[in-house]
């Protein structure tokens, strides 16, 4: 594979991989705080109850903001490695002139 094909297919690879980890965090800290806060609004739901629609909100709330943000940060990681790229064969970064 060539050099081109690799550094897409990890750009790619980490933002699948931030989408699933970002929904899971969501999934996990919903099932956490759902409960908790479940309790202390008085709900008269069971905490099992509480907990699966806190794992289901956390990840869709996640769901909403994970292509956004691993679509940044996959693109940060790219320059910040093409960057690297070209400092290793010598080449400059391109300047922007002041006006």
């Amino acid at each position: 594979m060539n050099d081109r094909a690799k550094f897409w297919s990890r750009r790619a690879g980490g933002f699948f991989l931030t989408i699933l980890s970002l929904c899971a965090l969501g999934g996990l800290l919903g099932a956490l705080i759902f409960p908790v806060a479940g309790r202390w609004g008085g709900s008269e739901k069971t905490y099992s109850e509480l907990v699966v629609a806190g794992v289901k909100s956390g990840a869709f709330i996640c769901m909403v903001w994970a292509p956004g943000v691993a679509l940044v940060r996959e693109f940060m990681r790219g320059a910040k490695e093409r960057g690297g790229d070209r400092a290793a064969r010598g080449e400059s970064a391109p300047v922007r002139g002041d006006g």
